[in-house]
């Protein structure tokens, strides 16, 4: 590639800074604290629109700011807006899958940590192979058609996970990794063509940059959101559940924290010579953690089931 430089290299935009840092924070911390709160109370709805405050004040900020470090004017190009929200909503799709899978292997069905990540292969394979795919394929169809493709893939994949269950083999769950490894490398190749053909050579930097912080902030956002929907889920079902009814304040608190609580006071339980109350805990909280992991399944796929509708109508066919 040929080197690029800008000629008047701007400062640190520190107001920039400091104001982007504060609305993804503010906005993510909210999500995260969502399902203690409620997703309807006063702190959760103050969250939000605080979040939605800074949102708009950096906005303001760069537009009116001389040097901005985000120039928002990009965005008014509907191939640079569609390209970096397809990368967005793929990476809020992959973390989001990423942390529940990774519970599900090492809490629901017991397999270490090694285990787990060996686990992975087929969906960093399918990413491989999804990326040299990705390139080829635009050049010779267009971004268009690969990207959208490839979220729909994605859509298809968190279709499939959503039928995840206690009982279900490792080779289904391998299949349900290529198409979301494929989607993911039909998607980020061609979308990042396409974000930094939207700007001037002179701009590389600040391409190259959203681009990175789409799949940062993406990744941020899909594991808060997904996370959060899945410990809602979670914790209402074991709430109602009588499971919990006997066990000591302490004992019921970890259970109904998160799946990890629930092993560990099992094993516990376990240990004191009680295995009937053990199991009950671990098929109750195996229970609510695969409703959780379905409706987090459910809003990944209509996430990535949107995008592919914005790159099929905004993104150009070609490569420029």
């Amino acid at each position: 590639m040929t080197t690029s430089r800008d000629p008047s290299t701007p400062g640190i935009d520190v107001g920039g800074l400091v104001l982007s840092v504060l609305a993804v924070g503010t906005l993510v911390y909210t999500v995260i604290e969502a399902p203690e709160h409620g997703w309807a109370s006063i702190a959760s709805l103050a969250g939000f629109a605080l979040a939605a405050a800074f949102f708009v004040a950096l906005v303001l900020w760069e537009r009116n700011h001389n040097d901005p470090m985000i120039d928002v004017t990009l965005f008014a190009n509907m191939r640079f807006t569609a390209a970096s929200a397809s990368v967005t909503f793929a990476y809020f799709a992959l973390f989001g899958f990423i942390f529940l899978i990774s519970q599900y292997f090492q809490l629901v069905r017991g397999y270490g940590p090694l285990e787990t990540g060996l686990k992975f292969i087929p969906v960093a394979a399918s990413i491989a192979v999804g990326s040299v795919l990705g390139t080829i394929l635009a050049v010779r169809i267009g971004n268009k058609i690969v990207v959208s493709v490839g979220l729909i893939l994605f859509t298809s994949a968190f279709a499939w996970i959503s039928t995840l269950s206690t009982a279900t083999s490792y080779l289904e769950i391998a299949g349900q990794m290529i198409p979301l490894g494929l989607g993911l490398g039909l998607t980020s190749a061609p979308a990042t063509e396409a974000i930094m053909g939207a700007v001037p050579k002179e701009k590389a930097g600040i391409g190259s940059g959203m681009n990175d912080a789409t799949r940062e902030v993406g990744g941020t956002l899909g594991v808060a959101v997904i996370g959060s929907v899945y410990a809602s889920l979670y914790t209402s079902g074991l709430t109602s559940s009588d499971t919990t009814s006997n066990l000591p304040d302490d004992a019921t608190s970890a259970v109904q924290d998160s799946i990890g609580g629930a092993v560990i006071a099992s094993e516990q339980i376990r240990a004191a010579g009680d295995s009937s109350t053990a199991d009950a805990i671990t098929t109750a909280a195996n229970t609510a953690f695969l409703d959780g992991l379905t409706a987090g399944s459910y809003v990944a796929a209509t996430v990535t089931a949107v995008g592919a509708v914005i790159a099929a109508v905004f993104l150009p066919s070609r490569p420029q």
